[in-house]
C-alpha cells in the first residue's frame, strides 16, 4: 500500500476566468487600493474594504494547482495541522499549528518544512462544478490584496477564509484530475523534486470542500512506469485547508500500490 502526505499550491487558480468573476476581482483590486491609501488604511474599518457580495457563476472554470509530495508520516498533525478555529488567535505558535507543512520565513513567504523528504510532485487541473459566494474568493484574495502590517492582521485575514472554506463543509464544488509523479532513487539533485520521472499515477475525483477531516474517494486512471496499468480507487483524506500559506495538505492512499523507488522512512 502506498500512503503519501502532500501539500497543494492554493495561489494558482482562475486561469480561466468567466466575466464575472473577472469583475468581481476588479472590485477586489480597487478596495485595494484604498486600502494602500495612508489616510483610508489608517480610519477605515478594514471589514468595509473587504469585498462581499452574490455568488459567482463559475461553473465550468478552470483552476491549476499542484506541489510537492512527502512519505506519510512527514508532517505531526499536532504541531502543523491544527484546526484554526480551535486556536487561540493569540497563541505565539499560531503559525506553525496552521502552517500544514510548511516553514513561515516571514513576508508571506514559505518553503517545503521538509525538503530532504520529498519524493516527487502532483499537479492538478480542477473544473468547478458549482458557484461559489464572492466572499469565498475573496477572503482568500483579499488576504495577497489588502497589506497586512502585523502577524495579528495576517491571522485575522487568514481565520475569515477560514471561515468561508468551513461554510462549503461536505459540498461537492469541483472535479479534480491529478497526476502524481515520483522521482528515481538515482535523482541527480535530491533538492531538485521537479526532475524529470517515469513512474506515475493518473487519477479523478469529485473535490469536497471543508477545512479539516474531509474523506473521500477517487478512481485511479492508470499510470506510466511501474506503475502502469494501474486501477482501482484511492483515497484522500484532508488534513488542512486552508493552511497559513493558503494552500491544502492532504493525505492519499492508493491500496495495492508499491512504494515508489525513492521513498525514505
Amino acid at each position: 500500500m502506498l500512503v503519501i502526505e502532500t501539500i497543494s499550491d492554493g495561489n494558482k487558480m482562475a486561469q480561466g476566468q468567466t466575466r464575472a468573476l473577472r469583475d468581481a476581482l476588479s472590485g477586489i483590486k480597487r478596495r485595494g487600493i484604498l486600502a494602500r491609501l495612508p489616510l483610508i488604511s489608517s480610519l477605515v474599518p478594514r471589514s468595509t474594504l473587504s469585498y462581499v457580495g452574490d455568488n459567482l457563476p463559475v461553473n465550468g472554470m478552470l483552476a491549476h494547482g499542484g506541489g510537492p509530495i512527502h512519505p506519510v508520516g512527514t508532517f505531526d498533525e499536532a504541531k502543523c495541522c491544527v484546526h484554526p478555529l480551535t486556536l487561540d488567535p493569540n497563541d505565539p505558535d499560531f503559525i506553525a499549528k496552521t502552517s500544514g507543512g510548511l516553514k513561515y520565513l516571514g513576508d508571506d513567504t514559505f518553503e517545503p518544512a521538509h525538503p530532504e523528504k520529498i519524493i516527487g510532485n502532483f499537479t492538478a487541473l480542477n473544473r468547478f462544478l458549482t458557484n461559489v459566494s464572492k466572499d469565498f474568493i475573496a477572503a482568500s484574495i483579499d488576504r495577497k490584496v489588502i497589506p497586512q502590517k502585523n502577524n495579528r492582521e495576517r491571522i485575522e485575514a487568514y481565520l475569515h477564509s477560514v471561515r468561508e472554506c468551513d461554510k462549503l463543509d461536505r459540498k461537492i464544488i469541483l472535479e479534480q484530475r491529478a497526476t502524481f509523479a515520483f522521482r528515481s532513487k538515482d535523482c541527480k539533485d535530491p533538492n531538485d523534486w521537479r526532475e524529470p520521472v517515469t513512474d506515475t499515477i493518473h487519477g479523478i475525483m469529485f473535490f469536497e470542500w471543508g477545512v479539516k477531516g474531509q474523506k473521500f474517494t477517487g478512481a485511479i486512471l492508470g499510470g506510466t512506469g511501474k506503475y502502469a496499468g494501474a486501477s482501482g480507487e484511492f483515497h484522500r483524506e484532508r488534513l488542512l485547508a486552508p493552511n497559513f500559506a493558503g494552500a491544502e495538505t492532504f493525505r492519499i492512499t492508493f491500496p495495492g500500490l508499491d512504494l515508489p523507488d525513492y521513498y525514505p522512512q
